[in-house]
């Protein structure tokens, strides 16, 4: 049983570490199988946000000397698809992952990002939940959900050395912006379509075309 328990310990620390990993090939299969617009463009806003993320990380091991590090102390500490170096992408090695304790992280803003993303959804669609055609009480619980996770986030980086906390805070921070006014942002621009993960029916297009609306008593 120590052997099993051992292993189970092992796998969930694992898939913990590669979690931003996961959600971008999850995200992505899902947008080829699918052909889902919506779900296409928030791979491509977590992709972007990653990149970005990156982008800053590397500004600051330029600009900001005495703190970038290169070993194996930080082989278990991925830090996302577009973080990864061409040697540890291509050739399998890990030599050349660099890591800044003020830069933002990669990991935590991919988390922040998906936490602005539902924040978000419930402001553009803040007209469906009221009417009743989205639970409520859901969204409410889903929202609980997510701040949990996005704490839980910030403990297991901090806590297993993979971040420090100016780090992970900074880039859940920045994750959290990206992902709120994103998504607001291209809602508003492409009329609540690319955004509405949902598929829910859009109370004021019903209005107008005149369609009854069904309301959800959940």
């Amino acid at each position: 049983m120590a052997i099993y328990k051992d292993y189970i310990a092992a796998t969930v620390l694992y898939n913990l570490q590669i979690l931003p990993e996961s959600v971008m090939v999850g995200l992505i299969l899902l947008a080829i199988v699918l052909a889902n617009g919506p779900i296409t463009a928030l791979a491509l806003s977590v992709l972007g946000t990653q990149a970005l993320t990156t982008t800053v990380g590397q500004l600051v091991m330029k600009y900001v000397p005495d703190g970038a590090r290169v070993g194996s102390s930080m082989d278990s500490c991925t830090q996302g698809y577009v973080g990864k170096s061409v040697d540890r992408l291509f050739r399998g090695t890990s030599t050349e992952q660099l890591w800044h304790p003020i830069a933002p992280s990669v990991y935590q803003a991919t988390i922040g990002f998906l936490a602005g993303y539902g924040l978000a959804l419930q402001q553009i669609y803040k007209e469906e939940i009221n009417a009743g055609v989205v639970s409520k009480s859901l969204m409410s619980s889903v929202m609980i959900i997510i701040g949990l996770l996005v704490l839980l986030a910030l403990t297991f980086r901090i806590m297993s050395g993979c971040e420090t906390i100016l780090g992970a805070m900074g880039g859940t921070g920045l994750g959290l912006v990206l992902g709120f006014f994103g998504t607001v942002a291209l809602a508003y621009a492409t009329n609540r379509r690319m955004t509405n993960v949902w598929g829910i029916p859009l109370l004021r297009d019903r209005i107008n075309n005149g369609s009854a609306v069904y309301v959800c008593n959940a």
